[in-house]
């Protein structure tokens, strides 16, 4: 009985609300984010290191390159628009090798409490806490940002790291997390200074790991 009630449901949402590629909102036969065509647009990143000092450099693992339907799903956290977040946690959790990655606790990047009163939501920690619901782990707000910054995509790359150094504390409530497995998340890399800068101070906690995970990065520059 449950599973014809399941099956009736499941219906009605398709005929009430039919799948839709929410890039260019061609309908869909079945209910998946992307149709064919923009999802092929979705290029795929390498996993790549992150320098975070001269002792240390984590791998970063990224679902798809910052480029094509992604951006406009990243942006829509600037129009108060909370929807990307399950789209994003959805494309991290089938695009990377997060499912098998040793992870106990999940750290979302933090948002200033100005901007986060603006967003009313960190986009960050919305994506986290799906995916450490998928992953049976937890998600904590291990960091503070105690620096206001500008976006760092609206920035000089000259200047992008100076606005985000020491943007980023442990929080006084910080427990023992040593040996733990950290994963440091966020919706999208560009330079990778945000990342950085957050890393290091999780480091200063002694974890058994610690791995960058995002939605999206920038194309890597060449040196």
């Amino acid at each position: 009985m449950l599973s014809l009630i399941s099956s009736i449901g499941k219906f009605l949402c398709t005929i009430l609300s039919p799948p839709m590629c929410v890039s260019c909102k061609k309908k869909l036969e079945t209910q998946t984010n992307f149709c064919c065509t923009c999802e092929h647009q979705l290029l795929p990143a390498a996993p790549t290191h992150l320098i975070i000092n001269k002792h240390n450099k984590i791998i970063v693992h990224a679902a798809c390159l910052y480029q094509g339907p992604i951006r406009p799903i990243i942006l829509r956290k600037r129009y108060k628009n909370v929807s990307g977040c399950y789209i994003l946690a959805d494309l991290i959790w089938q695009k990377t090798i997060f499912a098998t990655l040793p992870c106990d606790v999940i750290v979302p990047i933090p948002l200033h409490w100005t901007r986060f009163v603006q967003r009313g939501f960190n986009q960050a920690q919305e994506i986290a806490e799906i995916l450490a619901h998928k992953k049976n782990c937890t998600c904590e707000n291990i960091l503070k940002r105690v620096k206001k910054t500008e976006y760092q995509s609206e920035l000089p790359v000259d200047q992008r790291t100076a606005n985000v150094q020491e943007a980023f504390k442990l929080q006084t409530t910080t427990q023992n997390y040593t040996n733990k497995h950290l994963v440091l998340l966020d919706d999208l890399m560009t330079t990778g200074s945000t990342l950085k800068y957050a890393a290091r101070e999780l480091l200063k906690l002694k974890p058994a790991s610690l791995t960058i995970l995002v939605a999206c990065r920038a194309p890597l520059t060449p040196k």
